[in-house]
């Protein structure tokens, strides 16, 4: 019985960008344009890539978009600032983020957590057995 086996797809800044830009209705994240929608999309797109790619740097998050690592942390600041008073970019964010969860895993240390779960069960396992020769040694 594999506990740890799943089949659900793996994120990529690129596909949260893409889904970000699908949302609302924005052709190009990437360009230079600093209008409000296009900066609280990228915002978003920074949060969302930032949360279920925990494996990319922030570098290579930015690299989507044509951003450098600077720009993305003022991004997240940013974002957190603002999702207090703008409700839409936290709707938005929160339908993402809910689809996101639904059909994706994030790629980042999945393995390694898989891995230290599995170690840890086979070793309760073998304790469970010794308990179990010990008490019906007794």
């Amino acid at each position: 019985m594999d506990i740890l086996n799943r089949n659900k797809e793996r994120t990529t800044p690129k596909f949260i960008l893409n889904l970000v830009e699908n949302e609302l209705n924005l052709k190009n994240l990437k360009s230079p344009v600093r209008t409000r929608e296009r900066v609280q999309a990228r915002f978003i797109y920074f949060k969302l890539a930032k949360t279920f790619c925990r494996y990319a740097s922030l570098s290579a998050i930015g690299r989507e978009v044509d951003r450098d690592h600077a720009t993305v942390l003022h991004g997240l600041a940013k974002y957190d600032e603002e999702a207090k008073y703008d409700i839409y970019m936290n709707d938005v964010y929160d339908k993402l983020y809910n689809d996101l969860t639904l059909k994706n895993i994030s790629p980042a240390k999945e393995k390694n957590i898989d891995k230290a779960f599995q170690l840890i069960f086979e070793r309760l396992t073998n304790v469970e057995t010794q308990l179990n020769l010990v008490t019906n040694e007794n």
